[in-house]
C-alpha cells in the first residue's frame, strides 16, 4: 500500500462542492444555468462508492463482526445526526407555515419514511416524478438519494469484505461486483420506459453508480499514485460532468444520461487519485482551493438544508423576490455550517464510549431516531395545534367530515327511507365531504363516496383520463350491484380550466381567451362522448344523475395567500377575486353541453352552485363575512360546503319528490 492509499485527498472535496452546488442551482432554477444540475447526485453516488471502499480497505484487518459493526457505527454517526435535525426542524416548520392540503399525506409519508432511509420507496410509489411541479412543495424530496445510499450500505460492506478476504485466492470474487453493476445498469435501462419512477428512485436501477466508484477503488485505489495521463483524465472527466450538467434529459434518466455523468465522475476521481503523490496540476489546484474544499466538507449539510429552506421560502415569501434570493444562500450556508460544526463533527469525532463503541452507538442512534420519528408523527397529525396560519381553523377551512357544530333538524320522510347517494369524481368529491356529511345526518340517507384525485368524471372540458378507466369501471360495477332504482349518483369534478400559473399581467379577458382555447372542438366532442357513455349506463340502471355545474375558479389560492407570511408571495399577486362575467364566459361551453345532455337524458339533473358562491358582479374566494368559500383556487372550504348544503339538499329532495321540511 502506498503512502496515500487512505490519505485525505482534498480534490475529492472539490468534486463534492461541484456536485452540491449543481444540485442547488438546479433546484433554484436560477436562470436555467444548469438544466441537468440534478446529475450532481450521480457524482455523489460515485464518490461515495469510492470513499466507502477506501474506508473499508483501511480496516481490512478487523475480524468480520468487528469490521461490520465498526462500519455501521461510523455510517450512522456520519449520516443520522444532521439528517434527524433537518427532518425534525422541517416537520415543525411544515406544521407552522404550511396548511394541510392535498399533497400533505404524501409529504408527511415521505418525511416519516426518511427517518429510516425509505423515502425513495414512498416517492417511487407515487404518481409524480422528481421533476413535476408538485415536487417543489415536498421538503423531504431530496432524501430519496440518502435512501438509495443507505440501502446500498446494507449490501456493500459484505461484498467488499468477501473481496478483501478472497481476492488473492479466488479469482471469481473479482467478478461479483462488476456483474451486479452490469445487472443494475440493465435494470435501469429497462425501467426508464417500463417503470420510470422505480428507475429514478430505487436502488436496483442505481446500484451500478455507487458500485462503479467501488470498482474504481478496486482497480486503482491501492496502485502506485502516478500516471502521466492523470491530468488529462481529470480534464476529460470534468468535461463529461459538465455535459451532463448542461444537457442531461430528465426523460432519459438514469439511462443513458447517468452513464455520461458517472463516466465523468470516474475519470475525475481517477485523475485525482493517480497523481495524489505528485505536485497538483492547475485543475487539481482549483479543486483543492480552500473555499472549494470547505464547501465540499459542508456538502452533506448543504444538501440536507438547501431543499427544505427553498420549499418553505417558496411556499411563504416566494423565491422570486430579490431580497429572498439574496437571503437564501446566506441562510443555507449558515444552517449548513452550524450543522457541520455543531452536529456533524462533534458527534463523528467525539471520544465518549457511546460514540466509539459499536453497540452503544448503534443503539443510541436507533433510540433517538425512534423518539424523533414519534415526535414527527405527532406533529404531522396535530399540525393545527402548531400552525400560525388561518387554516388552523380546520372547521372553517377544511372540507373534512366534521360533525356539525351548529344545531340542525332532521327530515323524517318515508320516501327517504333506504335511499342512497353515490358520489363519483376527482378530488372535488372529497371537497364536498362536509356537505355530504350534513346530507347524511339531515336526510338519513346512505352516502357512498368514490373519490380518486385527478380522475374527473364527465368533466365537460375534455375526455375523462384514460388511466382512470379500470378503477372507474370497478366503481361503476359496485354502484350497479348496490344501487336501487331511484337512487342518486352525484358526479362531482373540476369542470373549468384552472387559472393559476397564468401570466395575469396581460389582463383577465386575455387569459380567459387563452383558457377558452383549451375548450376546442376536439376536447368538447371527447367530453360529450365520455359523458354520454356514462349517462347512458347510469340511466339504464334506473338511477337519477345529479351533476354540479362548473363552480368559480381563481387566479390564486386562499390557503396560500391569506396569512401575514405569504401575502407578499408573487403567486398571490393576481388576487383572490374574478369578474363574474369572465367566469360565465369561461363556463359557457360546458353549460351549453349540459343543456344538450339534459334534453337527451331525462335522468340527468343539474345543480348550479355558482349563484350562491358569487352573488354579485365580482366573485371572491371569501364571503361578505370574510370567511373562506374556497380552500384553494378551485376546491371548496368547509364553510363553502355549509353555504351550499341547503341548495344541494333541495336539489336532492326535488329529485326524490320530497317536500322540504318547511313546507
Amino acid at each position: 500500500m502506498t503512502r496515500s492509499t487512505c490519505a485525505y485527498l482534498p480534490a475529492i472535496d472539490g468534486m463534492r462542492a461541484i456536485a452540491v452546488l449543481s444540485v442547488i442551482i438546479f433546484h433554484l432554477d436560477f436562470l436555467d444555468l444548469l438544466p441537468g444540475g440534478f446529475t450532481g447526485v450521480d457524482l455523489f453516488f460515485v464518490i461515495s462508492g469510492y470513499v466507502i471502499s477506501q474506508s473499508l480497505w483501511a480496516r481490512r484487518d478487523l475480524p468480520t463482526g468487528a469490521y461490520l459493526k465498526d462500519f455501521y457505527r461510523r455510517r450512522l454517526l456520519r449520516i443520522m445526526p444532521a439528517l434527524l435535525a433537518v427532518l425534525s426542524v422541517s416537520f415543525m416548520l411544515s406544521a407552522m407555515f404550511t396548511p394541510q392540503f392535498w399533497l400533505s399525506e404524501l409529504i408527511d409519508s415521505t418525511g416519516l419514511a426518511a427517518f429510516f432511509g425509505l423515502s425513495n420507496f414512498v416517492l417511487a410509489w407515487n404518481t409524480d416524478t422528481y421533476f413535476s411541479p408538485t415536487a417543489e412543495l415536498n421538503p423531504y424530496l431530496h432524501t430519496w438519494s440518502l435512501g438509495v445510499e443507505e440501502q446500498f450500505y446494507l449490501i456493500f460492506p459484505a461484498l467488499f469484505f468477501i473481496w478483501l478476504r478472497y481476492r488473492q485466492r479466488v479469482a471469481i470474487v473479482w467478478a461479483v461486483l462488476p456483474l451486479m453493476a452490469a445487472a443494475s445498469l440493465i435494470v435501469g435501462a429497462y425501467q426508464v420506459n417500463a417503470a420510470p419512477l422505480s428507475a429514478f428512485y430505487l436502488l436496483p436501477g442505481r446500484f451500478w453508480e455507487l458500485a462503479s466508484g467501488a470498482l474504481l477503488f478496486q482497480l486503482i485505489g491501492t496502485a502506485p499514485r502516478f500516471n502521466r495521463w492523470a491530468p488529462a483524465m481529470l480534464a476529460a472527466g470534468l468535461g463529461l460532468v459538465f455535459v451532463g450538467l448542461l444537457f442531461a434529459n430528465p426523460g432519459r434518466f438514469p439511462f443513458p444520461w447517468a452513464v455520461v455523468s458517472v463516466a465523468g465522475a470516474l475519470l475525475m476521481l481517477a485523475g485525482i487519485v493517480l497523481q495524489a503523490d505528485q505536485p497538483p496540476g492547475a485543475l487539481q489546484r482549483l479543486l483543492q482551493n480552500r473555499v472549494v474544499t470547505y464547501l465540499g466538507r459542508l456538502s452533506y449539510s448543504l444538501y440536507l438544508w438547501h431543499w427544505p429552506v427553498a420549499v418553505f421560502l417558496r411556499w411563504t415569501t416566494g423565491l422570486e423576490l430579490l431580497a429572498v434570493q439574496l437571503l437564501y444562500p446566506v441562510l443555507v450556508l449558515a444552517l449548513s455550517a452550524a450543522s457541520y460544526h455543531w452536529i456533524e463533527m462533534p458527534i463523528r469525532t467525539g471520544r465518549s464510549v457511546v460514540q466509539r463503541q459499536a453497540w452503544p452507538a448503534i443503539a443510541s442512534v436507533a433510540g433517538v431516531t425512534g423518539l424523533l420519528w414519534l415526535g414527527a408523527q405527532w406533529v404531522s397529525t396535530n399540525a393545527s395545534t402548531l400552525s400560525l396560519s388561518q387554516t388552523r381553523d380546520s372547521y372553517t377551512w377544511y372540507a373534512y367530515k366534521h360533525y356539525p357544530q351548529e344545531d340542525f333538524e332532521t327530515l323524517d320522510d318515508p320516501r327517504l327511507q333506504g335511499r342512497q347517494l353515490f358520489v363519483m369524481g376527482d378530488s372535488h368529491t372529497a371537497a364536498y365531504r362536509t356537505l355530504l356529511k350534513l346530507i347524511s345526518l339531515k336526510l338519513g340517507v346512505t352516502v357512498v363516496e368514490y373519490e380518486q384525485g385527478g380522475c374527473a368524471v364527465a368533466s365537460l372540458i375534455g375526455p375523462d383520463p384514460a388511466r382512470c378507466a379500470p378503477s372507474r369501471e370497478v366503481q361503476l360495477k359496485q354502484i350497479e350491484a348496490r344501487a336501487k332504482p331511484g337512487d342518486v349518483v352525484f358526479l362531482a369534478s373540476l369542470r373549468m380550466p384552472e387559472l393559476t400559473d397564468r401570466p395575469w399581467r396581460e389582463g383577465e379577458s386575455a387569459m380567459i381567451d387563452e383558457a377558452l382555447k383549451e375548450l376546442n372542438d376536439k376536447n368538447m366532442e371527447a367530453a360529450r362522448t365520455d359523458a354520454e357513455r356514462l349517462l347512458q349506463r347510469l340511466q339504464a340502471a334506473q338511477l337519477n344523475i345529479l351533476i354540479d355545474a362548473p363552480k368559480p375558479v381563481f387566479k390564486a389560492a386562499p390557503n396560500r395567500c391569506s396569512d401575514w407570511f405569504n401575502r407578499m408571495n408573487p403567486v398571490c399577486a393576481p388576487g383572490l377575486t374574478m369578474e363574474r362575467d369572465q367566469l360565465e364566459r369561461l363556463r359557457a361551453p360546458q353549460m351549453q353541453l349540459l343543456r344538450q345532455l339534459e334534453t337527451r337524458y331525462p335522468a340527468l339533473h343539474t345543480w348550479d352552485p355558482l349563484p350562491l358562491l358569487c352573488a354579485g358582479p365580482t366573485c371572491s374566494a371569501y364571503d361578505a363575512n370574510a370567511k373562506p368559500l374556497f380552500f384553494d383556487s378551485n376546491h371548496l372550504s368547509g364553510h363553502g360546503n355549509r353555504v351550499l348544503e341547503p341548495a344541494f339538499t333541495a336539489a336532492l329532495l326535488k329529485i326524490w319528490e320530497v317536500p322540504p321540511a318547511t313546507e
